[in-house]
């Protein structure tokens, strides 16, 4: 290994969240530590091909005109940061592609990327924790249904009677609130469903609550040490929801750390995502983004992040910020969890 870790930083993919990786990537290299890292390049394009460029080259640059490469381990990397958000990057099947090549990452393996990812999936795995861990009712939609005329009236009776309006439709493996849509009534039921049909064969139908979104950052690898942040609270304007276009076009949510709740309850958060964390076995980073009802106070663990937003004025780094690690020293202890990780990994038997 050389002096300085050859850090290889891999933004873009073959997702809908092709340029918020772009941009949590860009802000990831202007903060890293030059003195320990070594920032090598790789962009994926969103037909997957694979291209690299110099250090200082601009990201986009580097997707559109790199070099292209077929063999990661010509790169020569240390450490692998997969700054990549969605499907082929956060889902798993990048991890396993560096398993099976031996090659350290920042970040959750295999399965936990994958279990997190799916968010019907994880609902259930939640739900068959001991004590469990509270989910928003929902219901399991498969795409291919919506063309036959039976099941789909069966699934919009489903929804009226089970869950009712209004309620969320989303697709089941996707990130940055893509292809979701708020259903106020029945006819608009099939038209969200086919919409997010186009991003997954699988979708959610959850129930619509009045709630708070609340959003806690795990930095760790599970251990003692582990880092759980205070809530914070996403706030947007009145009459709107937590959309795309709200994250990262008008720039009208704001963030309130620590989120304004009773320290019982607070306490309650922590504890629910230390304990989603740790049973869905991630490592290094996860944001959890719990709802809590605006009436009741109830919580409901709506989605754990493997890969979240990773700018500077992401929801995650402020709420690792909140606790007293600041952006640069962040990135600096992920890296060094992700070579821990595969170091235990090596030290596995693999023979009797």
């Amino acid at each position: 290994m050389s002096a300085r870790t050859r850090l290889l930083l891999v933004f873009g993919g073959r997702s809908s969240e092709h340029e918020i990786s772009l941009r949590s990537a860009q802000s990831v290299r202007a903060a890293l530590d030059r003195d320990r890292f070594a920032p090598i390049l790789l962009g994926i394009r969103r037909d997957g091909t694979w291209c690299t460029g110099l250090a200082e080259a601009t990201l986009a640059d580097v997707i559109a005109n790199g070099e292209i490469v077929h063999d990661l381990r010509s790169l020569g990397a240390d450490l692998v940061l997969p700054v990549l958000h969605g499907p082929y990057g956060e889902d798993g099947t990048f991890q396993g592609l560096l398993e099976v090549l031996g090659m350290p990452y920042v970040g959750s393996g295999v399965l936990a990327s994958a279990l997190c990812m799916d968010k019907a999936v994880l609902k259930r795995f939640l739900c068959a924790q001991e004590p469990t861990i509270p989910v928003v009712p929902w219901i399991e939609v498969f795409g291919p249904e919506l063309a036959e005329p039976l099941k789909a009236r069966a699934i919009a009776k489903a929804v009226r009677t089970r869950l009712g309006f209004p309620c969320f439709v989303k697709p089941a493996n996707q990130g940055s609130s893509i292809g979701i849509t708020r259903v106020a009534s029945a006819d608009e039921l099939l038209p969200a469903l086919k919409l997010a049909a186009r991003y997954d064969p699988k979708i959610i139908v959850e129930k619509g609550l009045d709630c708070r979104e609340i959003e806690l950052a795990v930095y760790g690898d599970g251990g003692a040490a582990t880092i759980v942040s205070e809530p914070g609270e996403i706030r947007v304007p009145t009459g709107t929801w937590y959309d795309y276009e709200t994250k990262y076009l008008s720039n009208s949510a704001t963030l309130q750390i620590p989120a304004e709740l009773p320290a019982t309850l607070r306490d309650r958060l922590r504890d629910l995502s230390l304990r989603a964390f740790r049973a869905a076995g991630c490592k290094g980073l996860a944001r959890i983004d719990i709802f809590v009802d605006k009436y009741t106070g109830k919580p409901y663990l709506n989605e754990i992040n493997t890969m979240p937003g990773f700018t500077s004025i992401s929801m995650y780094p402020k709420l690792i910020e909140h606790v007293g690690v600041p952006y640069r020293e962040l990135i600096t202890g992920l890296c060094d969890l992700g070579l821990a990780a595969h170091q235990n990994r090596q030290d596995l038997r693999v023979q009797r």
